[in-house]
């Protein structure tokens, strides 16, 4: 499913975790790899605890960084993408 800024999604269940520092480490078990993220990811992968819909994910981090909604939305919409490739987020709407 295509993402946009109307996309609603959420973590994956199950997923294990590990922090480190201001970073989060992700086992990605279907894709037998780790993942890191740094503050920023973290911080989106944070708020993706509970459903969320991408525009209000894109605001919220406007309001925690310095940046514009749009340069935020360019950057979160192919993260996004990436974590729903690799299966750790789904969109539910």
């Amino acid at each position: 499913m295509a993402l946009d800024l109307s996309s609603t999604v959420i973590r994956t269940e199950g997923v294990m975790t590990a922090p480190v520092d201001n970073e989060i480490v992700i086992l990605n078990m279907a894709g037998n790899n780790y993942i890191s993220l740094d503050a920023i990811g973290r911080r989106i992968w944070d708020l993706l605890e509970t459903e969320i819909a991408v525009g209000e994910l894109c605001r919220q981090l406007c309001l925690e960084f310095e940046a514009t909604e749009e340069q935020i939305a360019a950057d979160v919409l192919p993260f996004l993408a990436e974590l729903e490739k690799e299966g750790l987020v789904r969109v539910t709407a």
